[in-house]
């Protein structure tokens, strides 16, 4: 059984884009965890623990970074149900493009959701 509520986001335009404040993805991108925590998602979703083995930061490190993550709407979470009962949390990446504008008004982000087709 699967759980595939995904947090909704304030701010995702009529086109599905969604509009986050520019400081915010410039500091999700600028740090070196929430990085390799993304490149390690491309390859398609993991639980936390896979993620801490596979970037090898600690897991206190990983699960704050992953809040930042998913607060941003650039990672969705899925809770698994296995038939035993017991369960875990899956990420996976949530969005297919992230774009900066500058313009006269400053800096503006845009994140572009995954495309449905995405596992």
């Amino acid at each position: 059984m699967t759980d595939n509520r995904t947090p909704t986001r304030s701010g995702v335009t009529s086109e599905g884009q969604n509009d986050s404040s520019a400081e915010e993805l410039l500091s999700l991108f600028g740090d070196e965890y929430t990085c390799c925590i993304i490149r390690a998602l491309t390859d398609g979703p993991m639980a936390a623990r896979e993620l801490v083995d596979a970037t090898g930061m600690s897991r206190p490190t990983a699960y704050r970074r992953l809040d930042r993550l998913t607060d941003a709407g650039l990672v969705a979470e899925r809770l698994q149900v296995a038939s035993d009962g017991h369960h875990r949390t899956e990420f996976r990446l949530a969005v297919d493009a992230v774009e900066f504008e500058v313009g006269g008004n400053g800096f503006h982000g845009r994140v572009h959701p995954a495309s449905p087709d995405r596992k």
